[in-house]
């Protein structure tokens, strides 16, 4: 990353822009948010295994000057931004459901969504909307 400056104030716009919460269609969005299922579903993506590119916490770290709540921020090559939607396009949702383990999730301290208490189907249905998303 040759500018952190450009980097920060970038991230602070698409943080303004999420924050007004006016969703627009993806092909017009800056930005894409999966929410908070982004832990639950990194989990059955790791329990899954064959994901080429750790979307979640892999890439490079952007040195940038303010901290962010959730750890630094990372960006991909647009290599494994490829080589990441490729495998994520050809796993369908179902795939990752059989990996579905709320006693592993919770060992393991995943961030859990307020569908978690719920019924299974109703987390899992929560979940499958934010992947095909």
């Amino acid at each position: 990353m040759s500018d952190p400056s450009w980097a920060q104030e970038h991230i602070d716009e698409l943080g303004d822009a999420w924050a007004e919460g006016e969703p627009l269609p993806p092909e017009k969005a800056p930005f894409f948010s999966i929410e908070k299922a982004w832990h639950k579903l990194h989990h059955l993506l790791a329990a899954h295994g064959g994901m080429p590119v750790d979307i979640i916490h892999g890439g490079v770290e952007l040195p940038l000057e303010d901290e962010l709540d959730y750890g630094p921020a990372r960006y991909l090559s647009p290599e494994d931004v490829a080589r990441a939607g490729g495998f994520l396009a050809a796993t369908p949702f179902n795939e990752l459901a059989r990996h579905y383990d709320m006693a592993a999730m919770r060992r393991a301290e995943t961030h859990l969504l307020p569908e978690s208490d719920a019924e299974v189907p109703a987390d899992l249905d929560t979940l499958r909307h934010r992947y095909e998303s």
